[in-house]
């Protein structure tokens, strides 16, 4: 059975540091595998009048980037974005077609996500970072996601290792 992973958490939280320390530990262990940073399936502006949403769009991509991925023989994915709603988190389950999906929270503190946004950011997306971290609920981790993880003091690696424990991987 195909076995996928979402990870979730705030804008800073070290969700795409964590895929590609999955990958390289999935590479080691010769499992093929594939990771998806998420926001790049949802980076677009649809038109005006279309009744097409950002996340719709992202549904549809990762539906057909994971159908290429498991016929290219892949049974890992590994995706990550940033999900608080638990329909959106299900949408994306849902386009994971197939998949046994396990949904990690990482979770930081978060003055520690503030002080990394205001060093890795400038400008409109700082800004725009800063809001996702004033909207974001963390309330409710453990309803949306089957999993929390968290890692304030760990490295991306050992975030890695503990999210591959988490899931059985």
């Amino acid at each position: 059975m195909a076995r996928a992973l979402l990870l979730i958490g705030p804008v800073g939280s070290g969700k795409t540091a964590t895929l590609h320390e999955i990958e390289a530990i999935l590479d080691q262990a010769g499992t093929p595998n594939a990771i998806v940073d998420l926001d790049w399936l949802a980076w677009a502006t649809p038109a005006p009048a279309s009744t097409v949403t950002v996340h719709d769009l992202l549904v549809a991509n990762l539906a057909a980037v994971w159908q290429t991925f498991h016929a290219a023989g892949i049974e890992h994915i590994a995706v990550a974005r940033m999900l608080s709603h638990p329909a959106e988190i299900a949408a994306v389950r849902g386009a994971l077609h197939g998949c046994e999906t396990t949904v990690v929270e990482l979770s930081v503190d978060q003055g520690v996500l503030e002080q990394r946004i205001r060093l890795r950011d400038s400008g409109v997306q700082l800004a725009e970072h800063l809001a996702f971290l004033d909207a974001y609920d963390a309330e409710g981790a453990e309803a949306r996601a089957d999993a929390v993880i968290d890692i304030d003091d760990q490295s991306p690696a050992q975030v890695a290792r503990d999210v591959l424990g988490v899931a059985g991987w």
